[in-house]
């Protein structure tokens, strides 16, 4: 993901699928990694969730790396700081915590 993120804007591919891609991709990416680490350590021997530990992996994947990879990103030759790249990254983040409490609730093997 980091790979992606901060490879300079020259070497990325340049795919006119449709406008605001990059929004999707960045949405996508957050969703999927929240939704991963949404599983370290928030359950204990009996599958019961750590609320503090979720909370705490949301907070951590789902916010404050959704906004320091972008801020990041502004020192990246041809990459900018973008506020809704901000936006898809924290939205992105809360789907994939929210996908996984759901699969949790319903005793889901996928968590």
């Amino acid at each position: 993901m980091c790979v992606a993120l901060f490879t300079p804007g020259d070497n990325l591919p340049s795919t006119p699928l449709f406008p605001q891609k990059d929004k999707v991709i960045h949405f996508l990416i957050f969703g999927m990694l929240t939704f991963l680490w949404s599983r370290v350590g928030t359950l204990d021997a009996r599958k019961k969730l750590k609320k503090l530990n979720f909370f705490t992996n949301y907070l951590v994947f789902g916010i404050i790396l959704a906004i320091l990879l972008e801020y990041l990103q502004k020192y990246v030759p041809n990459r900018s700081f973008d506020l809704w790249d901000i936006a898809a990254n924290i939205i992105g983040g809360t789907i994939g915590v929210i996908c996984f409490y759901i699969l949790y609730k319903r005793d889901s093997k996928l968590v």
